[in-house]
């Protein structure tokens, strides 16, 4: 939500005026011909002032508010990158390898070595039997602003690198989770903290290098 207004700011600062200017002119009739206030005079005045305020102000004057609402709104949705590899591991649990695939779609651009790893991790994940556990071991943030590089603050990133722990038959393997928010690029702050969407772009053992996202490696 904070991401749509972020693109309609230029034109609230438009809008607001010209809704002061219909709102202060309905009051103005209609306290001259029923000397009374008008609800809806009201309303579209304070509309125009707040619709203002935010088009010169900026989404990001709000971020301190629209942030902890839109990060509780990811939580609750299952948007978040703990989510999503749980989502995935239990459908691999339960032998749902198509349904696991979706959630960490193809990429005809990354060639065949790319399909290859979707279908060979997840039916060796699948392999270790229907009492799979995990655990998340590491959280690595990047910022997808500009040009990537890894940060502290979560709430600013765009990638998520997760090293996990997965069990089963009575075994312990390392992989590393990649997921990407959609769309790449996120602004953060300077959007408000939209709602993030998050996807899985690479699942390998901690022992491989990544395909998708290559950062620091070709660098």
């Amino acid at each position: 939500m904070s991401k749509l207004v972020f693109y309609l700011t230029p034109y609230l600062a438009l809008l607001g005026p010209l809704l002061m200017l219909v709102g202060g002119f309905t009051l103005w009739r209609t306290r001259r011909r029923e000397r009374l206030w008008s609800l809806a005079g009201s309303v579209v005045v304070v509309l125009g002032v707040a619709f203002t305020a935010l088009g010169w102000l900026g989404v990001s004057t709000f971020a301190p508010v629209l942030g902890p609402v839109n990060r509780l709104v990811e939580r609750v949705s299952g948007e978040t990158p703990q989510a999503k590899v749980s989502s995935y591991l239990a459908l691999v649990m339960r032998g749902a390898q198509d349904e696991a695939l979706a959630l960490w779609p193809a990429n005809e651009q990354l060639g065949s070595e790319y399909e290859e790893r979707r279908h060979s991790v997840t039916t060796t994940l699948e392999e270790l039997g229907p009492e799979l556990s995990h655990r998340v071991l590491k959280i690595e943030w990047w910022s997808t602003c500009c040009e990537p590089h890894i940060i502290t603050d979560s709430r600013y990133a765009g990638f998520a690198r997760l090293w996990v722990e997965v069990t089963g038959s009575n075994e312990s393997r390392q992989y590393v989770f990649d997921l990407l928010v959609r769309g790449g690029s996120y602004w953060g702050e300077m959007e408000g903290y939209p709602v993030r969407h998050w996807q899985i772009v690479d699942v390998y053992p901690a022992r491989e290098k990544p395909l998708w996202w290559r950062w620091p490696f070709d660098q």
